[in-house]
């Protein structure tokens, strides 16, 4: 059973495009707050997506991935390399949680910061800065680029994603 992770920042679209893929590939999909909250039984973010409780969410995120491994159906997770803490730092994820998740392959989603940021404020009235977006994409790419090395994940970087684009990097992975 695999789990391919589809990373990116907020609003760059693996929700909206990790949904209608993972459906018709006949995959689950997860995202890895919705398991997180599922979990603990809260959340512990905000709708300015600073976290607290970062080592504790990986280990809860760690333990829900599993129990859905064990039900047998291939899993599509988008979630996150960095993360900004409830103080603002930006925060690489330890490369163990990406090892405990047992991936298969990474697919890592870039856009444009302008477009993000306008998803941003119609989805989540969020409003974020341009600069912001670019700091965090960077980190992210980095920390992606990181981690697939470490483990020896296959990453595929998809700019401008749609689900075309993002259903043949997952049969690709699927096939690997």
């Amino acid at each position: 059973m695999s789990v391919i992770f589809l990373a990116g920042v907020h609003g760059v679209g693996k929700g909206f495009l990790g949904a209608p893929v993972a459906e018709s590939l006949g995959l689950n999909h997860f995202t890895a707050s919705q398991l997180i909250r599922e979990e603990k039984g809260r959340a512990t973010w905000g709708v300015d997506k600073r976290v607290a409780e970062l080592d504790d969410n990986q280990s809860a995120l760690i333990r829900a991935v599993r129990q859905r491994r064990e039900a047998g159906r291939d899993i599509l997770l988008d979630g996150h390399f960095v993360l900004r803490s409830s103080s603002g730092e930006l925060v690489r994820l330890m490369t163990e949680v990406f090892a405990d998740l047992h991936l298969a392959g990474v697919i890592l989603l870039t856009e444009d910061p302008q477009t993000i940021a306008d998803r941003l404020i119609g989805r989540d009235e969020m409003v974020a800065s341009t600069e912001s977006i670019v700091e965090l994409a960077a980190e992210e790419s980095a920390h992606a680029h990181d981690v697939c090395s470490a483990l020896q994940v296959p990453l595929t970087v998809l700019r401008w994603p749609n689900e075309r684009t993002l259903t043949e990097a997952v049969t690709r992975l699927l096939k690997t």
